[in-house]
């Protein structure tokens, strides 16, 4: 902006630039997502307590975004397909349609997931919500974060973590599984696999550590041409 003002007093629109005089603010860093280990990850989901404790595991297990779970009703969850359709999600207690085109998937879910979610249903009908407040209405994430989530993790001598947190330790553990990102962006419903390489995926210090030995075993067990060049 200032050099196209420069400009313009150059060519005599303006007496002076008022864009020399703007003091532009100096950037604020986002503040890194925490991502847990999978240690660290077992030890948070055996210590909290129900119903955070199925909401955590579900929200660990799939990806999905903390008001896709919230907004999960039954009739979504398919026992026989064993999958969950994501259809709706909720922000600031408002139900609306997913984040993006994308958004809109069918997740896979393991027997042991499956399981859990089975015992839970315990006879509620198609259209109620799989996580539901007393009243039948999805249940509030930041009371849950700043009651159980919190409060477990500073117990457990674990960082503080939020919601978004799950997303990210679910697409990096799948990394560190061996698994594409094809099947990470999948999982988390992103419309461009840049988004899951650059936020999602996280290094693993342990995978770091085994990725340089891997290395180093193969630069020194490489058996060079003693023709080839110096």
């Amino acid at each position: 902006m200032s050099g196209t003002l420069e400009r313009a007093v150059e060519w005599g629109y303006l007496e002076v630039n008022p864009g020399r005089r703007i003091k532009v603010p100096s950037m604020q860093r986002r503040r890194k997502t925490i991502v847990l280990t999978l240690e660290q990850l077992a030890i948070l989901l055996q210590s909290l307590q129900e119903p955070v404790k199925m909401l955590a595991i579900t929200v660990a297990m799939t990806g999905l975004r903390i008001g896709e779970v919230l907004a999960l009703r039954w009739k979504n969850v398919d026992f026989e397909k064993n999958l969950i359709r994501v259809r709706e999600a909720v922000y600031e207690g408002n139900l609306s349609s997913p984040k993006s085109k994308s958004s809109i998937r069918d997740i896979p879910i393991g027997p042991s997931l499956q399981q859990s979610l089975m015992e839970c249903r315990k006879g509620a009908p198609a259209d109620a919500f799989v996580f539901a407040s007393r009243n039948g209405t999805p249940l509030d994430s930041h009371n849950l974060l700043g009651r159980v989530l919190k409060p477990t993790c500073k117990q457990v001598g674990l960082p503080s973590i939020s919601w978004h947190s799950f997303r990210h330790t679910h697409a990096t553990l799948l990394s560190d599984l061996g698994e594409s990102l094809k099947t990470a962006q999948a999982q988390l419903g992103h419309a461009r696999l840049s988004t899951t390489a650059e936020i999602y995926t996280h290094a693993v210090p342990a995978s770091q550590r085994a990725a340089v030995e891997k290395l180093e075993r193969a630069v020194w067990t490489t058996k060079l041409d003693p023709s080839g060049p110096n």
